[in-house]
């Protein structure tokens, strides 16, 4: 039974480190996540993700799971080939939606990207990414 609760310890344990990002909030995000340096010939912007919302700015509906993102840097409708410097995972994702707000603008995002882009670039919560 000992060997069971010291297991799971160790593994929440474990879990708290490698989610430190985003278990930090906004307020410490540059404590954590930093540029990697690995975008040639593209810059490397701050991205996080968000999955609930309605209407974009565009008009259409917002799906969760679409390869699309909110951004104020890019015009609606525009194509951007986004790439994940920490694994080389690149997609194409089309703005559709104005965003980040709040706290994560303040702090540096410049994308906003639904949790279907963020799962097709292999993203694990807020962090730099490769874009035009």
């Amino acid at each position: 039974m000992f060997g069971i609760a010291k297991a799971l310890l160790l593994a929440s344990l474990l879990l708290s480190l490698t989610c430190s990002a985003d278990a930090a909030g906004w307020a410490s995000v540059h404590r954590f996540v930093h540029k990697t340096g690995k975008c040639i010939g593209t810059r490397e912007v701050l991205a996080s993700h968000y999955r609930i919302g309605s209407k974009t700015a565009t008009g259409e509906q917002f799906n969760p799971y679409g390869l699309t993102a909110a951004s104020h840097d890019y015009p609606l409708g525009t194509t951007i080939r986004a790439m994940n410097p920490r694994n080389g995972r690149s997609c194409s994702v089309r703005i559709n939606d104005r965003g980040p707000y709040g706290m994560a603008r303040k702090m540096g995002a410049r994308i906003d990207f639904a949790m279907g882009a963020a799962r097709c670039l292999g993203m694990h919560g807020t962090q730099y990414i490769c874009a035009p």
